[in-house]
């Protein structure tokens, strides 16, 4: 036996809830007269569950019901421990609500199931999200290429710039100048019969080089001098 004591409230649409205390170590469910809490409702199955009591509670079963048995909205599957004020469901009209039985000394039946069913339909509700306007489509930036500043670096505008000298072209060969031709060689005069030979001519100098080859006139021969003849020796 629970250290509590707590009672099943049912309410059959149509009629007035229906208080039941609860007593001893298992309670069954069901619209059979053999049930520990008979529920006469077609909807109702005949062997529809049980109530097994805990340390502190009672844990709540499904028989294999045709309709099924939830708590609070879920189904209790292979059994779910109750808390007070849960609010159970045959089928899917039969609502029975666990209450602790020192709560029905002080409060009306009728209140206790108002209240049960006002805190089921505000927790079975949700309150509507807020919708938030969408984000405009944001196109993706650009991004340039970012350009490292040279240190030191002043910016120049435009109109700031003068025309520098233009660069220097490659160098051009200066003109060759024409040298002089070599003055041929004078030949010495052939010896003169009965006369000695001329002397050789002096050799004249050479031209220096000019923008214009000048030609300097040559040095006059030096004249002839006749040597002595030697007399006849005796007997020639």
């Amino acid at each position: 036996m629970p250290k509590k004591e707590f009672s099943l409230i049912v309410s059959i649409p149509g009629e007035d809830p229906a208080r039941h205390d609860l007593s001893g170590d298992s309670i069954t469910l069901g619209r059979g007269p053999d049930n520990g809490i008979q529920v006469i409702v077609s909807e109702v199955s005949v062997q529809h569950g049980a109530l097994h009591a805990t340390e502190e509670s009672y844990r709540i079963m499904d028989n294999g019901s045709t309709n099924g048995t939830k708590v609070n909205g879920a189904p209790v599957g292979d059994g779910v421990e109750l808390s007070p004020m849960d609010r159970i469901l045959l089928g899917n009209t039969i609502p029975v609500y666990f209450v602790p039985s020192a709560i029905l000394e002080a409060t009306p039946v009728a209140e206790v199931v108002a209240s049960i069913e006002e805190e089921a339909k505000e927790v079975s509700v949700p309150a509507p999200a807020a919708v938030q306007p969408a984000a405009p489509a944001v196109r993706p930036a650009v991004a340039l290429p970012a350009q490292t500043p040279t240190a030191g670096a002043q910016t120049v505008k435009l109109d700031q710039v003068k025309p520098g000298a233009p660069a220097p072209g490659p160098a051009r060969p200066a003109p060759a100048i024409p040298r002089a031709a070599p003055a041929a060689p004078k030949l010495p005069a052939p010896p003169r019969p009965g006369g000695a030979a001329p002397a050789p001519a002096a050799p004249s100098a050479p031209n220096p080089v000019a923008p214009i080859p000048l030609k300097k006139p040559s040095a006059p021969a030096a004249p002839t001098i006749p040597l002595p003849k030697t007399p006849p020796k005796p007997g020639e």
